[in-house]
């Protein structure tokens, strides 16, 4: 069995040194560290080296659990996934440690995992079923269920490659580009859309040609 020690240092933190002072108490074998970026999308490309490096049997461990992930369904997500591949993972600060309840611990992450996934799900229904009420129909790509999706943002948002997602997933990295692609641009289309406005002014400017077509 091996220890991992993870270090994240965020936008707010001078170094690390820290949470490698606890890491070090705790006698890990290694220690793994990212430092924010301080952008809006935070990569932690040393942290998918880490999950690259783990094995069965061998424990992760973290300061604290907001470390491992910067929301709530990342890191329940990653806990999850962790716990499948017979993996521990253990916090100083929560006193976190999932390998000394027989399971227990696993099964209640899961639970909330999937009561996240739940509510995630609904949120995007809710916004599909407005958006066609409106008369508009968009979606993300099909090659992906909604879950596949899902894992493909947290994976991007812990540092992964487009390539190690689509690896991990099965799929092409056209595919994963595409969901990328499609995530990007709904924030964007309703603020790029043309006004009724200008569709108006367009559409009569249209029919002045037809009824006046240019000559030589």
């Amino acid at each position: 069995m091996r220890t991992i020690g993870y270090v994240w240092v965020d936008a707010l933190e001078h170094n690390g040194q820290f949470q490698r002072e606890l890491l070090r108490q705790r006698e890990v074998d290694v220690v793994y560290e990212d430092v924010s970026a301080k952008v809006a999308t935070q990569m932690r490309p040393q942290l998918t080296e880490a999950l690259d490096a783990i094995g069965p049997g061998d424990v992760l461990v973290a300061w604290r659990l907001d470390r491992l992930g910067s929301t709530m369904s990342s890191v329940l997500a990653l806990l999850e996934l962790l716990g499948r591949r017979g993996v521990g993972v253990t916090t100083v600060a929560e006193g976190l440690d999932t390998t000394a309840d027989g399971g227990a611990l696993l099964g209640v992450i899961a639970a909330f995992t999937e009561l996240d996934r739940c509510l995630s799900r609904q949120k995007t229904l809710n916004g599909v079923y407005a958006a066609r009420a409106r008369g508009r129909v968009g979606g993300r790509p099909r090659a992906l269920s909604a879950t596949n999706v899902d894992r493909v943002l947290m994976l991007r948002e812990q540092g992964s490659s487009v390539r190690e997602i689509a690896e991990q997933l099965g799929t092409s990295r056209a595919t994963v580009y595409r969901v990328l692609d499609s995530v990007s641009l709904e924030g964007r289309e309703e603020r790029d859309a043309p006004s009724t406005f200008t569709l108006s002014l367009q559409g009569l400017a249209d029919r002045h040609d037809d009824a006046h077509p240019a000559t030589d």
